[in-house]
């Protein structure tokens, strides 16, 4: 992998996001989220706030990168990109940087609005947070998109992946307590991005346990979804690149 190249690579992601209004869209979705935050009461719970949060990985992460992916596909860039020296590598790379960013400072800004104003610490552990919750959601949009054939292909698979992934909402919000929780909902990767997200607003309410275990499953999930991603999208792109 070329430093230079995939440098090259991101600056080019990043203006055809603009061009596509990828900025405006995520501004809008912020806006959104910031507004359902600032209406809520001062003595809301971390629960509520942090389950807001959780959405954004999900919308800005995950959705907005397949979308931009399908675009992309066509208008014929993966043929394109074959016969460059960039290998799929750097375009997954590239991708997961520039939407990540995006996620971050997007859940940022939420955060600010809904506790503003925010402590440094508060907006260092948010920062960790969303930095785990926000790749883990660009790679997931990444594995959904690379055989979608069309939009249509990729709402049907995101739909279940969905509904799964906001089952754990029953533990945040207190329906389901206990072995049961760990039980039902251990291996789901949005109980892990919740518990990261509650640690992040109030670590008093996520015991260590939790906390290790949230950013450990994250970190390996990661993993294996950049893998996975890797090779989807190599078989995409159509050779290995240099």
């Amino acid at each position: 992998m070329n430093a230079a190249l995939l440098l090259r690579l991101m600056l080019w992601d990043v203006r055809v996001q603009a061009r596509e209004r990828i900025y405006f869209f995520t501004a809008v979705t912020t806006g959104v989220f910031a507004v359902a935050v600032a209406l809520l009461p001062d003595n809301a719970p971390a629960t509520v706030i942090t389950g807001i949060l959780y959405l954004d990985p999900a919308v800005v992460g995950a959705g907005f990168v397949a979308g931009l992916v399908l675009l992309e596909r066509s208008q014929n860039t993966p043929p394109v990109l074959a016969v460059t020296p960039a290998s799929p590598a750097d375009y997954v790379i590239s991708k997961l940087m520039t939407f990540a960013v995006l996620t971050i400072a997007g859940g940022l800004a939420i955060v600010t609005v809904a506790t503003w104003p925010p402590s440094t610490g508060l907006l260092l552990r948010m920062a960790l947070a969303l930095t785990f919750t926000g790749v883990l959601g660009v790679l997931g949009g990444l594995v959904m998109v690379a055989t979608a054939n069309s939009l249509n292909h990729l709402i049907a698979r995101a739909f279940p992946v969905s509904v799964v992934l906001y089952l754990p909402f029953l533990v945040h919000f207190g329906a389901i307590e206990g072995w049961l929780a760990w039980l039902l909902f251990g291996i789901n990767p949005g109980h892990a991005m919740l518990r990261a997200l509650l640690w992040a607003a109030d670590p008093s309410a996520v015991t260590l346990v939790e906390m290790i275990y949230a950013f450990g499953y994250m970190a390996f999930l990661s993993t294996v979804l950049f893998r996975w991603a890797l090779a989807l999208h190599a078989r995409t792109i159509g050779h290995v690149g240099s």
